[in-house]
């Protein structure tokens, strides 16, 4: 049962961080907001985010939902950025 816990785990996983991912980039995307400074606001929206679920977290299910969402935002961050890059 173990084995198969740690498996709908990794997919939850995966799942939200793609679809956080995605969501993040076309919220990007769409605003045009191309700045440092909104770069740099994200990277430290994503820090204060990162530590305040480390310190809330107390389950497995809680702490693999918090790292895909926080691995989302920061895929979606960066393929923002290297669009931007790459158009420029």
């Amino acid at each position: 049962m173990g084995v198969l816990i740690w498996i709908l785990q990794v997919v939850v996983f995966l799942v939200i961080w793609k679809a956080v991912h995605l969501l993040f980039w076309n919220l990007r995307r769409l605003s045009g907001a191309t700045s440092l400074a909104v770069t740099m606001l994200v990277s430290l929206l994503i820090g204060l985010v990162g530590v305040i679920f480390a310190r809330a977290v107390h389950t497995p299910w809680a702490a693999v939902i918090a790292m895909a969402v926080l691995l989302g935002v920061a895929n979606g961050e960066y393929e923002y950025n290297r669009s931007i890059s790459h158009n420029s």
